[in-house]
Formats: C-alpha cells, sequence, structure tokens
C-alpha cells in the first residue's frame, strides 16, 4: 500500500502543479485527483481497517459509502472539501485516509440504518459471492448505489429509488425465475433511466450466457471496458459480442451503470441473455391474432401459427415457472421446443415469401416486427405514483 500511496502523491502533485502554472482549471484538477484516488483504492484499503470485525458485506458497503465521500470532498469548492493549494504541499493520499477514517463512525451508522429500512433493487437470492475477493453483491449494495449516485439531484433520485423498490416488492410475490428476473432489470432500468440491452438472437446468447455464467463480474467487467474505449483510455479484452449488448447505451448511461454496483450490470445482462419467462395462454391468444391480422391470404393462417411457433421457441421457456405437470411432459416441451428452433429458419423464408404478409421485407424485420407485438403484451414497466 506505501508503494501505491507513493505513486499517488506523484500522479497528485503533478496535477496540482500544473493546475497552480495555469495549465490545468480547478473542477479539471478536481476531477483528476479524484480518478486518481479512485484507482488507489484508498477506499477500499480504510474500509477493511474499519469495517473488517463487521464482516466482508460490511467493507464492500463502507467503501462505496468512502468512495462517494471522496469524490464529494474532492469536488467541494466550499470550506471543509479538499484545498488545491494546501495539496502540494501535503500528501493527498494521507488527507484522504484521515478524512474516511474520521468519517467511518458516521457511515456505519448510516448502512446499518438504511440497511434495516430500505427495500432491494435486485433479489439476493440468485447473487454470486466472490470470497476470495471479499466481494459479496448484497440488496442493500446496489440500493446504496442508485440513490447516491446522482449528485445534481439527489432528493428526486431517492424518491424514485423508493418508488422503483415499492414496484419491485410488490411484483415479487407474483412471480418466479426469469419473470423475477425481468422484473428486476425493469426495476433498474427505471432507477438509473437506462434502456434494455441489445438482445442477440438465441445462438448467441447461449454462447454469451455460458461465458457470464462461467466468470461471475464479467458483465460490470464489459461495460468497464465499454467506458475505457469510447474515452480512449486502455481496456480489458473482452469479448466483442459482450461489449456489444451495450451498443444503444449513450456515454452517460455507460458511466452511470459503470460506477454502481457490480450486480447492477449482471442483472441487466443475466436478463437479456436469458430464455423469456413463458406468456400465459391468454397473451399467446393475443399474439397469435395479432400475427395473423399482418397478412391476408390464403394459407396465410398456418403459415402465422408457424411463425408464432418459430419465434415463442427462439424467444421464450418452453414452459411456465409455474407449470405443475410432471417431469415427463416438461422433457416433451423441451424436445418440442429444440425441434421448432431447428424448423425457424424455413419457416421464416416461408413467411418471407407470402405475398400477403406485412411483418417485413427480410428476416430482421420480420423478427423484430414479431418483437414488438409479443413486448407489447408481456413487457413489464415500473409504474409508480410520480409517473401516474
Amino acid at each position: 500500500m506505501q508503494l501505491t500511496s507513493l505513486i499517488t502523491d506523484s500522479e497528485c502533485h503533478d496535477i496540482l502543479q500544473r493546475h497552480a502554472d495555469g495549465i490545468v482549471s480547478a473542477p479539471e484538477a478536481r476531477r483528476l485527483i479524484a480518478e486518481s484516488l479512485h484507482r488507489s483504492g484508498i477506499a477500499q484499503a480504510v474500509a477493511k481497517e474499519k469495517g473488517g470485525p463487521y464482516g466482508p458485506q460490511m467493507v464492500q458497503d463502507l467503501a462505496l459509502e468512502m468512495e462517494e465521500l471522496l469524490f464529494q470532498k474532492v469536488m467541494q469548492t466550499e470550506p471543509g472539501g479538499f484545498d488545491l493549494d494546501l495539496g502540494l504541499d501535503a500528501s493527498v493520499s494521507g488527507w484522504a485516509r484521515n478524512l474516511l477514517r474520521a468519517g467511518h463512525l458516521s457511515m456505519l451508522r448510516n448502512i446499518r440504518t438504511r440497511t434495516t429500512s430500505k427495500m432491494t433493487l435486485v433479489d439476493p437470492s440468485p447473487m454470486r459471492q466472490w470470497q476470495d475477493s471479499s466481494w459479496h453483491a448484497s440488496s442493500y449494495v446496489t440500493f446504496h448505489n442508485a440513490a447516491v449516485f446522482d449528485r445534481t439531484d439527489p432528493n428526486h433520485l431517492s424518491q424514485k429509488m423508493e418508488d422503483a423498490a415499492d414496484w419491485l416488492r410488490s411484483k415479487t410475490r407474483h412471480l418466479r425465475d426469469s419473470s423475477k428476473l425481468a422484473a428486476q432489470a425493469a426495476t433498474v432500468m427505471h432507477a438509473y433511466s437506462v434502456p434494455a440491452l441489445v438482445r442477440p438472437q438465441i445462438i448467441e446468447r447461449k454462447r454469451l450466457k455460458d461465458l457470464v455464467d462461467s466468470e461471475p463480474g464479467l458483465a460490470h467487467r464489459s461495460i468497464a471496458a465499454m467506458r475505457s474505449l469510447i474515452e480512449g483510455e486502455p481496456y480489458e479484452a473482452i469479448d466483442e459480442g459482450l461489449m456489444a449488448l451495450w451498443d444503444d447505451y449513450s456515454f452517460e448511461q455507460i458511466d452511470t451503470i459503470t460506477r454502481a454496483a457490480p450486480r447492477v450490470a449482471g442483472v441487466l445482462v443475466d436478463s437479456i441473455l436469458a430464455d423469456r419467462a413463458r406468456p400465459s395462454r391468454t397473451v399467446l391468444r393475443s399474439f397469435r391474432a395479432s400475427v395473423r391480422a399482418m397478412g391476408k391470404g390464403r394459407g396465410w393462417s398456418r403459415v402465422a401459427e408457424e411463425i408464432c411457433e418459430a419465434f415463442i421457441a427462439l424467444e421464450f421457456e418452453a414452459y411456465s415457472s409455474f407449470d405443475t405437470t410432471g417431469a415427463d411432459y416438461r422433457e416433451e416441451r423441451i424436445a418440442g421446443r429444440r425441434i421448432a428452433i431447428l424448423k425457424a429458419p424455413d419457416v421464416f423464408a416461408r413467411a418471407l415469401e407470402f405475398k400477403g404478409q406485412r411483418l417485413g421485407l427480410n428476416e430482421s424485420d420480420m423478427y423484430e416486427q414479431l418483437d414488438r407485438l409479443i413486448r407489447s403484451l408481456t413487457d413489464l414497466e415500473v409504474k409508480v405514483p410520480e409517473a401516474a
């Protein structure tokens, strides 16, 4: 840690000297110092010092609090914040450690208070735990990160977190497996004001899911790499398909999710790569009726039925999580889904040749149109009082 402190102090001294020489503005100097302190890992080191007796989860939560405090104090221009002039003659890393050590008891109290009173944004049951690195993603970590991120309007965002958490709590009792994961993702998207990720086709989804499942933390590393790539900084070599999931995100959105707890990116990626929860019979009937309405002519009803079967097989589970039938019947449904997936290319080719169809001019257009139709019937939307 001593070597890290020396490197950090050297970096910060250089930044402060350039500011004193008029080369770097005060806001830019503060931003660069905040980034240097973030890279140094000082917050994590002090959190281990002060949170160790309380267990690894508290260390993680405390580190998040300390990171936030450190950023605020470095960026603060009013009395009590970091003094750019005095920083030239002192150790910046020493100042940071003293600040965090002095405030750790207050931060511990804040964590305990919120842990007992806040609802989770992400269900803790499927969470991975990294024992070796002492990272334990918890329901609180995700909520806390969301609640403190927006430094421009924290009161508004705090209410947004509360609304999203209340919505998820109302849904969780009635959902299982993929539908619960979809609700978690919808909550995170609402809370952070970000869209869904780009959803790959089934073969690519399965490939990427195998990668993510075999390497905890890969989802968050992929968006961190995307952020570094955009910034023109060195970045970790991550599978291109995984990085492409974030293509619809603006830089601001990428930055937001990168700074959030790793589980936030994990939920978004897990949800977009998972088979979607099988719709109810009522929804499937409505979907089939919508597809039939997108064409006319002799034989279209049969073609429309085949299209629906193929698309549902490509996107959704073979059977509902609420299905109470025996294992033999479930295996039959799984086998039927595999057959439908294999037949899908021929089905789409025949549909495209049908003169009376209005689903699209190519397979990609047709798939997107089918997706829009089913999403209008199945997508979960966070509905909160402020949006009413």
